[in-house]
């Protein structure tokens, strides 16, 4: 008789952005219980000694055999555990059938959620092992039919705009719902995605000493790639911030070198990382190929526009990159306004740019009033350029003031 105890799933990924997304997946289903997450193959053999699962989810990504000598290690020492390899083109480099001779499955990295879950609970049920430790797998007789799940079918426009909602929804998580309150200082943010998910994101990083991190950044892709590139690119800021509290500089340099380490592909981040000490008004910061933030100091009747701009190249470029950082410093009635290029980029009907220097004159108008309220007249400027024309681009804003 079918047990109805839910599978006990360690999953493993020397990719973090492809783990994140295999935990959230694997928590989204009801008959499965993740025990534990792993970065390498010894991390993998330790959580299988200690939480005893019942299956584990390789990632092989293009290391497909020594990804089948590590599996076939872990099975020598427990015949009854399940392996699924997650492999690029299961058509090429893994068995016909889902299966091979060394009782492993195959799963592509390219199948849909639904897929994924189906080819779990037809893995869960497909295979007995005997108690006594021997290597001899049972399977059931199986169709091509039942063995489908194991493939990626072809994307759907439905299954694509499912896809698209998942990654709205981890985007949502992700992003703070409400700016920090901080006494003597307002704040506001708003994010406007140009689709369905955004390669934009801003952040609120509470650091030591009463420090704050304010980063806006850019992946510069769009669609679920960006998406998920940028939950990668917010949690690296969190964690590399709250290491480096002071150095801004040496935070891009981490957060870049992860990026190449974790990642494939030609995708970059755009990025503006500030260290806001609220009780001295002291801003330090570095500027990763982002559009420049403007500093607005408004002193004795006269109002000057600081710009802080590039100190260093885009992150996740190449390997020898470095970043400078420079301090400014924020006077009572100060304005500092971050954004990301789908304001500045925005077109109307006959090709035109809003441009910087629209930006900065919409700003300038605005002199006085809150974040919130200049923050939703440039936004509304913008949109009056464009007119019926179409965003092409993500909008992210971040306006910070100084009361006293």
């Amino acid at each position: 008789m079918e047990s109805n105890d839910p599978l006990r799933v360690v999953i493993a990924s020397e990719q973090a952005i492809f783990l994140r997304g295999l935990a959230s997946l694997v928590m989204s289903m009801k008959s499965v219980v993740l025990v534990g997450e792993a970065r390498s193959h010894e991390d993998t053999r330790q959580l299988c000694q200690l939480a005893g699962p019942e299956m584990v989810l390789l990632d092989a990504r293009n290391a497909l055999e020594p990804a089948r000598e590590f599996a076939r290690g872990l099975r020598s020492g427990n015949p009854a555990l399940k392996i699924v390899l997650l492999v690029e083109l299961p058509d090429e480099n893994g068995p016909e059938g889902g299966f091979d001779q060394d009782m492993l499955y195959y799963i592509s990295r390219e199948v849909t959620e639904d897929e994924f879950k189906a080819a779990i609970e037809q893995v869960r049920k497909a295979g007995s092992f005997t108690a006594d430790g021997s290597s001899v797998f049972h399977h059931q007789n199986l169709e091509e039919d039942d063995l489908r799940v194991l493939r990626p079918s072809p994307r759907t426009q439905d299954v694509i705009a499912h896809e698209l909602d998942m990654a709205a929804r981890i985007q949502a998580d992700i992003l703070p719902e409400d700016a920090p309150v901080i006494t003597g200082w307002d704040l506001c943010a708003q994010l406007q995605p140009a689709h369905e998910t955004s390669g934009d994101f801003y952040d609120f990083i509470p650091l030591n000493q009463r420090k704050w991190g304010l980063v806006v950044a850019d992946v510069t892709d769009k669609g679920m790639g960006a998406a998920l590139f940028m939950a990668l690119s917010s949690t690296l800021f969190r964690n590399y911030a709250n290491r480096f509290p002071t150095l801004p500089a040496l935070t891009m340099s981490a957060v870049s070198e992860r990026i190449l380490s974790d990642t494939r592909g030609d995708m970059f981040v755009t990025a503006f990382l500030g260290i806001l000490e609220p009780h001295t008004g002291r801003l330090t910061f570095a500027n990763a190929g982002h559009p420049p933030g403007y500093l607005i100091n408004q002193q004795r009747g006269k109002v000057s526009v600081d710009s802080l701009s590039h100190s260093g190249m885009a992150l996740g470029v190449t390997e020898t990159a470095r970043w400078k950082q420079k301090t400014v410093r924020f006077l009572p009635g100060d304005y500092l306004i971050l954004y990301t290029d789908g304001i500045t980029e925005a077109q109307n009907e006959y090709g035109d740019f809003f441009g910087n220097h629209r930006l900065i004159d919409a700003i300038l108008g605005q002199i006085g009033k809150s974040p919130r309220e200049m923050q939703a007249a440039i936004l509304a400027e913008v949109n009056q350029f464009m007119g019926s024309t179409p965003r092409q681009d993500d909008i992210a804003m971040v306006i910070i003031r100084r009361i006293d």
